[in-house]
């Protein structure tokens, strides 16, 4: 048996048996998701489900985000409905409408990271995004 304990191959950590809703969608979502961007998934998502005022804005992004059949079939569609679910999640006490989400930079700039993290997307353009989110 030959172990090389410095070689540079990263072994994937397997998840337990589901415990709750979160785990359920995390799991049906990490059989998708480039497995490069995990450990930013659950930095910057994942962990937020130990908060409570963060869990039902976070339950439904994680659940708009696994349904991966919606996405190939009507993306701009998946989008809207994933942008608000976004919205809700980042604008946790509802303090912008969606005009001014839309129009929000830093907001806009999570979206596009968003998709990058779970659908591996780095191709985006804000073109693409504008054009998504105009009709909301």
């Amino acid at each position: 048996m030959n172990l090389n304990i410095f070689s540079p191959i990263k072994r994937v950590k397997k998840r337990g048996k589901a415990k709750d809703e979160f785990d359920k969608i995390i799991d049906i979502i990490e059989k998708f998701a480039p497995k490069e961007h995990l450990s930013e998934r659950e930095a910057f998502y994942y962990n937020y489900s130990m908060m409570g005022q963060y869990k039902r804005p976070l339950l439904g992004l994680l659940e708009t985000a696994s349904q991966i059949s919606l996405l190939k079939s009507d993306q701009g569609a998946h989008a809207r409905k994933l942008f608000s679910r976004l919205k809700a999640f980042y604008d946790i006490n509802g303090r912008l409408t969606m005009a001014q989400a839309v129009e929000d930079v830093s907001l806009v700039r999570r979206f596009r990271k968003f998709f990058t993290l779970f659908y591996g997307r780095k191709d985006l353009s804000g073109d693409d995004i504008r054009e998504w989110l105009g009709n909301m």
